[in-house]
């Protein structure tokens, strides 16, 4: 895919742009956070203004820093409806696959069914914002611009690691939550390191998130929002993911590391590139 180069970059080498980014992004989700405590906003302010943040932040560096264009970070959309679909598919199966897991092993359960009409809306735009600050940040611009540094194997788990660490401090983490999200962040981006396109990683994100929470009555991230389907778990938290989620499960662990191979063969295939050492 070409570049829409405006400008001559700033002599920095790409990984050491990703590097200021990191920090400057990691400010903004402190700062952002802090004030809007202190200013008594709730999670969807508090989201909506972390979004708006990042998106200024993102689009000054690359235009100011890296002299590229705001749709060089990976934003065209035709020629890639296919992949957000796909993105969205793999999302409903590992999480709906691993429910059915969960069902038949007895350690879920539903107890209620509920409807909040604005709840449920809400929580519809609270994933979108997340799902689209959350990519442009880690994969938009950490991963792409770490791939012009370093082998894109390489610069995939960089970020995933990256990814993973920032969702570290979320309540209930453990070690095999933020291994968990380290997959993710894998998942996320295998797409991304082909296309240098973002839709992919924000269909997937955004429908985990979403059914995750809002629908099936996991915590997300740690993070407990109204739900359609009211859960209750018997089983361990190994198993279910406990307080963090479905991203803290066992289960999931295995299904991602499946989907994340299968993915690494068929793209291989399809862009007639072995990237895997």
């Amino acid at each position: 895919m070409s570049k829409q180069t405006i400008g001559k970059p700033w002599n920095l080498p790409g990984y050491l742009r990703a590097i200021v980014y990191t920090l400057l992004f990691l400010g903004i989700l402190i700062g952002g956070g802090t004030i809007g405590a202190m200013l008594g906003f709730d999670i969807y302010l508090t989201t909506t203004v972390l979004a708006i943040l990042t998106a200024l932040l993102t689009y000054v560096l690359r235009v100011q820093m890296d002299r590229e264009s705001w749709m060089s970070l990976g934003w065209k959309w035709g020629g890639f409806e296919l992949d957000f679909s796909v993105g969205i598919l793999i999302a409903i199966a590992i999480l709906g696959g691993g429910t059915c897991i969960l069902l038949v092993l007895n350690a879920i359960e539903w107890t209620d069914v509920q409807w909040n009409g604005t709840a449920f809306f809400i929580s519809l735009g609270l994933m979108l914002l997340v799902a689209f600050y959350e990519e442009l940040a880690f994969r938009g611009y950490i991963l792409n611009n770490l791939m012009e540094s370093i082998h894109p194997l390489f610069a995939l788990l960089i970020s995933a690691l990256i990814f993973a660490l920032f969702h570290g401090t979320n309540p209930n983490a453990s070690v095999l939550s933020i291994l968990n999200v380290f997959l993710a962040g894998i998942l996320l981006g295998i797409n991304f390191i082909y296309t240098r396109n973002l839709w992919f990683g924000i269909g997937l994100h955004f429908i985990w998130n979403f059914l995750q929470g809002p629908i099936l009555g996991y915590e997300v991230s740690g993070l407990s929002l109204p739900s359609v389907l009211v859960q209750n778990q018997t089983g361990s938290d190994t198993i279910t993911g406990g307080n963090f989620g479905f991203e803290g499960s066992l289960i999931n662990s295995i299904l991602m590391l499946v989907v994340i191979f299968l993915l690494f063969l068929l793209y291989s295939k399809q862009f007639n590139k072995k990237w895997l050492p």
